[in-house]
């Protein structure tokens, strides 16, 4: 059992958290108690609807919004928000013990009224009760801190947008026995793992593989030579990730170039694209070279155009 939080004993920070409590109740009463003096200065004309400046609201509006900020030396959009938080939870809808934050986040979600008076359990604690988390889960907004396993899936799916973030993490994931296992017995993702080693065997055989490995490396007066295996699967991931390297150019290209139609460019950024499209060019031979003849080193010109010189 944790004897303290953080640098604090955990009697103190019994005391702290009830102290604090009670503060975040007075702050929420005087944080609708000025979105209520906002709307008397400036009411709405309709309740609901979005913050965005200009709709539903005259200049004036603003103007009277904006003096009476400056006047209690607060900014604009805090007391606009105020104003906008207070007309969405008239007095008698407002929960005692729930904190202005949570009736902020609440605001917009279908049902609030009704919603804000049933709390989903806290998981810590047990009890029922609003948090900011809890708030944003109920409203279907994304949470600072995953929690469930929904918001840890899509926090992962944020973080791997791009395709080769999604590979590394598919393929250090995978490297988790009891994840692997897991992950087959989804049907699709299966299928797709199947079709995915038939399409690199394609293009093994187009290579001139035929064969992971060479038999001849491979195998010995009947003796399976572990190393040449490995070997053999060392090439062909090579040759993978070369076509990989290739395709993903190809595809980029084929994605940005058709939305340049039309665009006008300057004659520095010409110049510029003019040396990245010879290196380009430079590496296309490089490859070539590198794929018919075994040879892997750089020429004295080529280097120094790939250094930019």
């Amino acid at each position: 059992m944790a004897q303290s939080f953080g640098s604090v004993p955990c009697e103190r920070f019994d005391d702290l958290v009830d102290r604090s409590v009670e503060l975040v109740r007075v702050m929420t009463g005087c944080q609708f108690a000025l979105g209520d003096i906002a709307l008397e200065i400036a009411p709405l004309r309709t309740h609901g609807g979005n913050m965005a400046l200009g709709e539903g609201e005259e200049l004036g509006v603003a103007d009277s919004l904006r003096l009476f900020a400056e006047e209690i030396g607060l900014s604009f959009h805090t007391v606009r928000t105020y104003r906008w938080v207070a007309a969405r939870w008239p007095k008698d809808q407002r929960q005692e013990g729930v904190s202005f934050e949570v009736h902020r986040i609440l605001a917009s979600a279908p049902d609030a009224y009704e919603l804000i008076q049933h709390p989903p359990a806290n998981e810590r604690t047990g009890r029922s009760e609003w948090s900011g988390d809890a708030a944003k889960r109920a409203a279907g907004w994304a949470t600072a801190t995953p929690v469930t396993v929904e918001e840890k899936v899509e926090a992962i799916r944020d973080l791997a947008q791009d395709e080769q973030a999604a590979a590394q993490a598919a393929c250090d994931l995978l490297h988790r026995p009891e994840v692997a296992f897991r992950a087959m017995w989804d049907r699709q993702a299966r299928e797709l793992v199947n079709q995915a080693q038939f399409d690199q065997a394609d293009l093994a055989e187009e290579g001139g593989e035929e064969e992971w490995w060479e038999e001849n490396d491979a195998e010995e007066d009947g003796v399976v030579d572990p190393v040449a295996i490995v070997r053999g699967f060392h090439r062909a991931m090579e040759f993978t990730d070369l076509i990989g390297v290739c395709q993903g150019f190809v595809t980029g290209a084929s994605r940005l170039v058709p939305r340049l139609r039309g665009k006008e460019f300057s004659g520095s950024q010409l110049a510029l694209v003019t040396r990245q499209v010879e290196k380009i060019r430079a590496t296309a031979d490089w490859i070539e070279t590198a794929v018919s003849t075994g040879r892997v080193d750089l020429d004295e010109a080529l280097a120094e155009l790939l250094r930019g010189k």
